[in-house]
């Protein structure tokens, strides 16, 4: 079970970092691992993962991809809420481990 007030300010912390800059997998990732502990299964560590990530939608944040293009170096996906999620899922279950930064997608306020 998650601490909720530890939680609300995991997700503070995410969501001004996406406000600021791309937020990679791994630093998601590495929240996920500091408020379960060691040792939680893996389908609770994607579930908490997938409701960081509807949080930090809901903040305004969108996962996407990097480029190389200096004039677009984000390139937001073009899903709706639901979808982007549903990606995320299959993309990170299709591992069975939490992503590092780039392996799925990044995060930030477009």
């Amino acid at each position: 079970m998650v601490d909720e007030e530890a939680y609300r300010r995991e997700l503070e912390y995410l969501s001004r970092y996406a406000h600021d800059d791309w937020l990679g997998c791994s630093v998601v990732s590495g929240t996920v691992g500091g408020l379960l502990g060691r040792g939680a299964p893996f389908e609770e560590q994607l579930a908490l993962f997938l409701r960081i990530a509807g949080d930090l939608y809901d903040a305004g944040a969108r996962p996407g991809d990097l480029t190389e293009s200096e004039r677009d170096p984000f390139l937001p996906w073009t899903t709706d809420r639901a979808d982007g999620l549903a990606r995320i899922a299959a993309e990170v279950g299709a591992h069975r481990r939490l992503p590092d930064s780039g392996d799925v997608c990044w995060f930030t306020v477009p």
